[in-house]
C-alpha cells in the first residue's frame, strides 16, 4: 500500500512538472546571453567612443555591463560608460537620461544620466588593470554603450553585455 502511493505522488510530481514546462531543463534554465561589444579596443586619450551599433535587448529585464580597461596606477583617471536605450535600431526615440519616482513623489524632478565611472576600480599590480559591472534594468529594446577614457594616454579596453530574464 505504501508504494503505491510513493508511486502515485511520484507521478503527480512528473506530470505537474510536465504540465508547466519544467520537465527538461531547457524549460527551466533562464534565458540569458553574452554579447561581447569591445574586446581589447583601444580608445584614445581624453575621447569617447561609439561603435554607432544599437544591439537588441527585446525580451530580456537585466543588462549586466562589464566594463575592462588598462590601469598602470591608481592615480590613474578612470574609463566612464555612458548607456543609451532606444526604440529602433538606428536610435530612434532614445535617450541617455532617466527620471525614477519614489512611492508618493512630489515636486519637481530632474532627468539623470546613464553613466557609470570605473574610478577606484583599479586591481593593482601585476594585473594593471580595472574593471567593473553596473547592472541596469531594459528601458527599451535597443541599447548602446559610450566608452569615455578620462585618462591622458590611450588604452585598451573590453566591453561584455550579459542579459539576463
Amino acid at each position: 500500500m505504501k508504494i503505491n502511493t510513493v508511486v502515485y505522488m511520484s507521478l503527480c510530481i512528473l506530470m505537474s512538472l510536465m504540465l508547466h514546462g519544467c520537465a527538461t531543463t531547457n524549460y527551466c534554465t533562464v534565458k540569458t546571453k553574452s554579447i561581447t561589444l569591445y574586446n581589447d579596443h583601444t580608445i584614445p586619450a581624453n575621447m569617447g567612443i561609439s561603435g554607432g551599433v544599437y544591439t537588441e535587448v527585446e525580451g530580456y529585464r537585466y543588462v549586466n555591463i562589464f566594463v575592462e580597461f588598462e590601469q598602470k596606477t591608481s592615480a590613474e583617471e578612470p574609463v566612464a560608460l555612458g548607456v543609451m536605450f532606444a526604440h529602433s535600431q538606428n536610435g530612434k526615440w532614445g535617450s541617455r537620461r532617466y527620471f525614477t519616482f519614489d512611492q508618493n513623489f512630489s515636486g519637481m524632478a530632474d532627468p539623470q544620466m546613464i553613466t557609470v565611472t570605473g574610478k577606484a576600480s583599479w586591481h593593482g599590480h601585476p594585473h594593471d588593470k580595472s574593471s567593473y559591472i553596473a547592472r541596469l534594468p531594459i528601458m527599451g529594446p535597443f541599447l548602446q554603450v559610450f566608452p569615455f577614457n578620462h585618462h591622458n594616454e590611450a588604452r585598451k579596453l573590453s566591453i561584455v553585455l550579459y542579459l539576463t530574464e
